[in-house]
């Protein structure tokens, strides 16, 4: 009964970059975008089974080392992209959001996730 839930919160920053930052962060923004894309269309093509994690992993791996426009993403964040794709799939399912859909370029928010800029002291 005197159990105490913790939350943990998104955070965005406005943070007062260089243009080469800005750049940076664009171009890490539009990966993350197209990696949720891509992480779509390999969902959709597989027909509602949603093939191994460590299959999904290598095939990330692969990606960012070889694509050169998909390099520029960190691995934690393409990570997070996994993690975040996978759980609007589970939030379907479960009836509290509707099936995740592609992201047009110019309708969505450019953001990148920095899991490692959680200090883990938000509740």
């Amino acid at each position: 009964m005197g159990e105490k839930m913790t939350r943990r919160r998104g955070f965005r920053a406005r943070l007062a970059l260089t243009a080469t930052q800005v750049d940076a962060l664009d171009q890490q923004a539009h990966a993350a975008r197209a990696l949720w894309n891509l992480l779509h269309e390999l969902f959709t093509l597989s027909g509602d089974r949603w093939p191994p994690r460590s299959y999904v992993d290598g095939e990330i791996r692969w990606a960012r080392a070889n694509v050169d426009w998909l390099a520029v993403l960190p691995a934690q964040a393409a990570q997070a992209v996994l993690r975040t794709y996978r759980q609007a799939w589970v939030n379907c399912w479960e009836g509290r959001a509707e099936a995740p859909t592609y992201k047009a370029r110019l309708r969505t928010v450019l953001a990148v996730d920095i899991p490692q800029g959680w200090d883990g002291t938000s509740t």
